[in-house]
């Protein structure tokens, strides 16, 4: 993710742990997962609250006899926000991630012209595509529902 000032960031590793449902995720992957090569397989924005559906997997360093990284762990990990602050989305409804961080907010973003926005100690995710949607969407409280998919 790169900030306004043109510095990189990333997921928050113990904020992303502390978030309910933020263990289970871990446990399931093995670490904190980029969603690299995720598929955004819902957004929903509605009354206040927003949910992220992401069809997401765990890439091995084996490779199989066609000469492509095996893929583990399948699992469609979703994120619900409650209170939503601001929503920056920009492209098609269409996206495969390159990158999704969550961190805190430290200084508010400018740019909410017809909301309040958000503020300081808002949980912010955002995210970068290969192709597709993107953008950051920011909220007062975050959690996890992975659900795998066999």
């Amino acid at each position: 993710m790169i900030n306004v000032d043109g510095t990189r960031w990333s997921t928050d590793m113990e904020l992303f742990a502390a978030l309910p449902g933020g263990r289970a995720v871990i446990e399931w992957f093995g670490f904190v997962p980029s969603f690299h090569d995720a598929e955004l397989h819902r957004l929903e924005v509605a009354k206040g609250a927003a949910s992220m559906a992401l069809r997401a997997f765990r890439m091995t360093d084996a490779i199989d006899e066609k000469g492509f990284f095996v893929l583990d762990k399948h699992a469609v990990v979703t994120l619900h926000l409650s209170d939503v602050s601001g929503v920056h989305l920009t492209g098609n409804a269409a996206s495969i991630l390159s990158e999704l961080g969550i961190r805190r907010v430290g200084v508010a973003p400018a740019g909410f012209s017809t909301c309040g926005g958000p503020t300081a100690g808002d949980i912010e995710v955002s995210f970068e595509t290969s192709y597709g949607l993107e953008g950051s969407i920011y909220a007062r409280e975050l959690s996890f529902n992975i659900d795998p998919v066999r």
